[in-house]
């Protein structure tokens, strides 16, 4: 056989060799679940001048001032959290000494315990449980010590647990020598579970957080970590709250090292499959001519002096968010900037979030629910106090379009429905189309862009329909892809209703 035979046959071997297809990724299965744009997990495509924007909340009045004998300049670490008709806000009381050096306690720190019947005015219960020299009633809810230093109570969902420990709380520093535990039947008479610190590795100095995972049956801790000599998040966890694994640090991805203080992190009541977080940013930096001219400039040359990285490093607050616990995903860009100068919130210890979110009614009496949020602002001075902020339901991110127009296409899914709706809002020129896709790409007759309806204007339920109606329930439990088609406009979330 000659050479040009046998690399002729060859030739033809290599072109008939089958090579094993590449396996598809299998759809996601959202059921009747609440999606956001808070990440790119269920985006396939972005086409056009289409992408992730971050967006911030709208500033409200002064929600409580830090101005009891108890209370003081370096009050902090609320948490907040909805309990059927009331509200209910924890913070630490305290006051530091900035007259001369060293930086000095005033006085003994205490848990304090404050209630709301709307989420917006708050107020100070009068109460006998613990003393204060000189005070009858005050709303101290747990006595003076290292403990009082972060305590983070939660209402525990798990279904097993017992009425005496409905309500859960971890607080403990260095000084305590780890995280103790409490417990409270109605979430103001309060008592340790155990004596001794449960979880022992780790700083501790900071706002930990902990709530009941409903899905993987088991309490989760976010907790104060060191990473790249960063102050970083760190989890634990426990199925009896009493024994904890060893925290590990959770990942940033594609983000750079970048000091998290605080952590907030907690899953979101709308989409409880999606956790956000919204940690503190400790910014280190030396500071030049231009950051000691910066107000409050007498405070910050106080501070300075009495310990110098509080007269010079500066707070602000991060976004991130996560589906599995461990890997987030970072804006690199602030929630909420100090900012106006002339506020004075150019400072550390200023500008941190409180640990919690909750739905409060809208100024504009026909509008949707807001989310409620409180930041830290005045912090070493006697105005220290909290002011709220809001945001719309769904709001920290939107899949945004210029007036150019662009679109994006989800990954196959599976969803449980018969309409769907989404949370969107475009300017008057804008609009929004959505058009229902095999899973291969191919439009489907009665949901494809020639046949929807154009929407344009501002909702957090818009009902989508297509020209033969709005029923979705032909394509329930098959594989499809969702395209947008969105121009001025932004996307927030979407979801299939039953």
């Amino acid at each position: 056989m000659s050479s040009a035979i046998r690399v002729g046959i060859f030739s033809v071997l290599l072109m008939i060799i089958v090579y094993p297809a590449v396996p598809a990724e299998p759809p996601v299965d959202i059921g009747s679940r609440r999606e956001l744009f808070v990440d790119k997990f269920l985006v396939q495509e972005v086409v056009g001048k289409a992408e992730l924007k971050l967006h911030n909340s709208t500033r409200r009045e002064v929600a409580i001032t830090f101005d009891e004998p108890w209370e003081g300049n370096s009050s902090g670490y609320p948490t907040i959290f909805q309990d059927g008709d009331i509200y209910r806000m924890y913070y630490r009381g305290h006051a530091y000494l900035t007259d001369e050096p060293p930086l000095r306690m005033a006085k003994s720190e205490v848990v304090c315990y404050a209630e709301s019947t709307d989420g917006i005015h708050w107020v100070k219960p009068q109460l006998t449980i613990h003393t204060w020299p000189g005070v009858e009633t005050n709303n101290i809810i747990w006595p003076g010590g290292s403990a009082s230093h972060n305590f983070a109570p939660f209402k525990d969902t798990n279904p097993d647990c017992t009425p005496e420990e409905r309500y859960k709380a971890v607080s403990g520093t260095s000084a305590t020598k780890g995280l103790l535990i409490y417990k409270s039947a109605d979430g103001i008479h309060w008592s340790k579970i155990v004596e001794e610190p449960v979880v022992t590795k780790g700083p501790f100095d900071s706002h930990n957080t902990v709530f009941w995972d409903d899905a993987e049956k088991r309490y989760v801790m976010y907790l104060r970590a060191i990473k790249d000599d960063l102050r970083h998040i760190g989890i634990s966890y426990s199925t009896d709250f009493r024994n904890w694994s060893d925290p590990v640090p959770i990942d940033f991805p594609n983000s750079p090292s970048q000091g998290m203080y605080t952590n907030q992190i907690r899953p979101y009541q709308r989409a409880p499959h999606i956790l956000l977080g919204f940690p503190t940013r400790y910014v280190h930096r030396k500071i030049n001519p231009h950051g000691k001219a910066l107000g409050p400039v007498e405070l910050r040359n106080t501070l300075t002096r009495l310990d110098e990285r509080i007269g010079t490093d500066l707070t602000d607050v991060a976004f991130i968010s996560s589906r599995d616990g461990l890997n987030f995903t970072r804006w690199n860009e602030a929630f909420l900037r100090p900012g106006p100068e002339g506020e004075g919130r150019w400072i550390y210890g200023d500008n941190y979030q409180s640990y919690g979110l909750w739905e409060t009614k809208s100024d504009c009496e026909s509008c949707p629910n807001e989310l409620s949020m409180t930041f830290s602002e005045q912090f070493w001075r006697t105005e220290n106090r909290l002011r709220r902020y809001t945001i719309r339901l769904d709001g920290f991110v939107s899949m945004n379009a210029s007036y150019e127009g662009g679109e994006f296409i989800t990954k196959p899914i599976i969803f449980s429905g018969k309409t769907l709706t989404v949370n969107y809002s475009t300017s008057a020129a804008g609009s929004l189309r959505i058009e229902i896709q095999e899973a291969d790409g191919t439009p489907i007759p009665g949901f494809s862009l020639a046949e929807a309806i154009e929407y344009y204007g501002d909702s957090t339920e818009q009902e989508i329909s297509w020209a033969d109606g709005s029923d979705v329930s032909s394509l329930s439990g098959k594989a499809v892809r969702i395209r947008f088609v969105l121009k001025d406009g932004d996307l927030y979330s979407y979801r299939f209703r039953r």
